[in-house]
């Protein structure tokens, strides 16, 4: 199987939680981090320095269970505006 993006990371959105997983891939090694972030602004900010210190460069984001996004994830600057604006009702449809 093809790699297509060797630092990525898949989000699980809950109401309360996020649940982050980031998949290194290297050769044919792939390492996988798994954590919890709660849904508040302070915590959001923290999921994206998280995502941005394991370098992912796209992240997919299952945010009801009827739909699931890709968005682009490059910089520490875009990393944080992926993330701006957005309330802890935003993540659950509101």
């Amino acid at each position: 199987m093809e790699v297509l993006y060797p630092r990525c990371a898949g989000l699980d959105v809950h109401q309360q939680t996020v649940v982050a997983c980031a998949r290194i891939a290297s050769g044919s090694t792939v390492q996988q981090e798994v954590r919890t972030f709660g849904t508040a602004t302070g915590d959001l900010l923290a999921l994206a320095d998280w995502l941005t210190a394991h370098g992912c460069s796209h992240v997919a984001i299952a945010y009801t269970s009827h739909c699931t996004s890709l968005g682009r994830f490059e910089t520490f600057s875009v990393a944080r505006r992926l993330f701006d604006n957005l309330t802890p009702l935003a993540f659950c449809g509101g």
